[in-house]
């Protein structure tokens, strides 16, 4: 902290108020046990409390922390018989001066330690707790502990909200995907006007409305759809482009850096000096684990002057069928019935070929397109407006941490005692009184492993 310190605070450092050593360096993780049985005490390694101990070596409450690695300065609250193994140091807070909880506040923060090191980082102990440190009386310090914590939870909840925002989003595309190809997202036009078929794909039968195939492939989960729609191969919309893929070797690309985006299943993964394609295109992974996990878009438009590799299929519909709706149709749709291969899943040309694909009267079509792109508009608003909050959210728990840290997070105690008109005892008399005692700084020594 710096400028003047809150009124009665006192600067010391937690050297004069702790204690502390490095934990033991004969008890090696890989050698200690994963599970807890009885008669074994918890351990604690550089990544928390994870192993187990036939013994222990320390009793009541302490701070152990990570003395090295990409985490080292995390800390972890130890109660009762526990031990704290290689590559770990354990701070014992005198209760007398430091409450546990305030102190764990700062040591767990990895900002908070002096680091060494780069390859390998680690905590420099000595010196992060020679520095001045800036103490409130106890009382205050406990405040301080219950309104962060308080504030942490709220913050806390804030964060699962907006990641249920996420998901809530994500399967409101997956909505509108499902109701743009069945025939739901435009009940109303089809009700409101008798529309007239269009020039597109014939009609496969005459009478009865067709149905497509549920995800399963069963009849029983057959889906009916508007009698208006026709049902065909997927291959019979398209003109396949597979014959013209070309894939480069990302050692020849690094020698062919260029101005035309280079495709693969996922999307465009380099560039390349020159191109396969020209106009609008459908590209659809073929391979890769994202056919069944779908983290990604399985079919996506590639437009302009372009380089495709042999990890994605390239067609382009016929008359009469729009890009952007076989770009949904596909997207909406389970293809575990239609990936061959589990180790590296593939979606031969065939089997896409095959996909029965619903297909409504062009001018339906373009409406589909139309009230998607709207939908999935507002999807994105509310999802950039969902990663600022989360964004903000992220930042509030430092902000908390720094508040409480100047004083600025609850009355002090000099405040509160004015104001109910009692005596305190400033921070400033709390070290004095704590040293004058002429005990060790910190805890007695720990217990000894019983035998």
């Amino acid at each position: 902290m710096s400028g003047r310190l809150p009124e009665g605070w006192a600067e010391t450092t937690l050297a004069a108020i702790c204690a502390h050593r490095s934990g033991s360096s004969k008890l090696i993780k890989g050698k200690l046990h994963a599970a807890w049985r009885p008669g074994r005490y918890q351990g604690f390694s550089a990544s928390g409390p994870d192993v187990w101990c036939d013994g222990w070596e320390h009793e009541g409450e302490a701070l152990v922390v990570s003395a090295v690695g990409t985490r080292c300065g995390k800390a972890f609250r130890a109660r009762g018989r526990w031990s704290a193994i290689a590559n770990t140091y354990v701070v014992w807070p005198d209760p007398r001066a430091v409450d546990l909880d305030y102190l764990f506040l700062h040591l767990n923060n990895e900002d908070f330690w002096v680091k060494g090191g780069s390859a390998q980082p680690f905590v420099k102990v000595r010196e992060t707790l020679e520095r001045p440190f800036c103490l409130p009386p106890l009382a205050e310090q406990r405040r301080i502990v219950a309104k962060v914590e308080a504030l942490l939870a709220e913050v806390s909840a804030a964060q699962a909200r907006l990641a249920r925002a996420s998901l809530v989003l994500k399967r409101l595309r997956q909505a509108v995907l499902a109701a743009a190809c069945s025939g739901r997202l435009t009940e109303d036009v089809r009700a409101s006007v008798a529309a007239p078929r269009a020039a597109g794909p014939p009609e496969t039968a005459p009478g009865a409305a067709p149905a497509a195939p549920g995800p399963d492939g069963d009849e029983g989960s057959r889906r009916r759809l508007p009698a208006s729609w026709v049902v065909r191969p997927f291959g019979a919309l398209v003109d396949n482009h597979d014959g013209g893929r070309v894939p480069v070797k990302s050692a020849d690309r690094e020698r062919r850096r260029g101005p035309y985006p280079y495709y693969g299943a996922s999307g465009i993964i380099d560039s390349i000096d020159g191109y396969l394609f020209d106009g609008d295109y459908l590209l659809i992974a073929e391979d890769g684990a994202n056919l069944l996990s779908r983290t990604t878009a399985v079919a996506f438009p590639a437009r302009g002057r372009f380089w495709v590799n042999n990890h994605a299929h390239v067609v382009q519909p016929k008359a009469g069928v729009a890009l952007e709706y076989l770009e949904m149709l596909l997207n909406s749709l389970d293809l575990q019935h239609h990936v061959t291969g589990s180790a590296q899943p593939k979606l031969t040309q065939a089997a896409l070929n095959g996909i029965p694909a619903p297909v409504p009267p062009a001018e339906e079509q373009a409406e589909i397109v139309r009230r998607a792109r709207a939908l999935f508009a507002l999807a994105d608003t509310i999802e950039e407006r969902v990663a600022m909050a989360k964004a903000r959210a992220d930042k509030l728990p430092q902000a908390i941490l720094a508040r409480a840290f100047s004083g600025e997070l609850v009355p002090t105690e000099a405040e509160l005692a004015r104001g109910e008109d009692r005596d305190h005892e400033p921070a400033e008399v709390l070290l004095r009184r704590v040293r004058g005692d002429g005990a060790t700084p910190g805890h007695s020594k720990p217990s000894a492993t019983p035998s």
